[in-house]
């Protein structure tokens, strides 16, 4: 269920999502939807973002100890290489639409906090400028995946531009040619 999830939300978005239209994706009976989520969206939505963080979080701890800023300079220079996932842009939809429905916002906006955290390695409250600067360019970036306009050479463009004049810490700079000369040797 998760998959089709992400397929409708990213690829048509928030409003063409409906369990109809899920079950018959998945092949399933809205029984068997409402079985493994009794409150329809306001389960599976939150419970698809826990799992795209947790995976998400796990990929960055196996690349061992990053600070925030290093970790979102590692996530904008790959957005070079590699537009926001699917997963990513359906995680925008839900969040976009939350923002019109309380009860969704309520189930998920602990577990969008919390991806600060457990992504970015964020402190809640950040205020640093340099992290508020990148988490900016980070979302924008993102949210740039679901424009009519959008391609993925614009997008590496765009963001070799402002990488070009930022202060990429030198050892994280090293480590991610070392990422792409392995990528393309493979």
């Amino acid at each position: 269920m998760f998959d089709a999830t992400e397929q409708i939300l990213s690829l048509e978005g928030y409003a063409a999502w409906n369990e109809e239209y899920l079950c018959k994706l998945c092949e399933c009976s809205r029984g068997a939807l409402r079985y493994q989520f009794p409150d329809g969206r306001y389960d599976l939505l939150p419970s698809f973002i826990e799992a795209v963080i947790e995976q998400d979080s796990k990929m960055v701890e196996s690349l061992g100890d990053l600070t925030p800023v290093e970790r979102m300079y590692l996530f904008l220079m790959s957005m070079r290489f590699k537009p926001p996932s699917q997963a990513t842009r359906a995680i925008l939809e839900i969040s976009m639409a939350a923002r019109g429905d309380a009860k969704l916002l309520s189930r998920i906006e602990p577990i969008m906090e919390s991806a600060n955290a457990r992504v970015l390695g964020m402190a809640a409250g950040e205020t640093d400028p340099e992290i508020l600067a990148l988490r900016c360019l980070l979302h924008g970036a993102s949210m740039y995946s679901l424009h009519k306009d959008f391609t993925p050479l614009g997008l590496n463009q765009s963001l070799g531009w402002i990488l070009d004049l930022l202060p990429i810490p030198p050892a994280l700079a090293a480590r991610v040619a070392e990422m792409v000369k392995a990528r393309q040797v493979a």
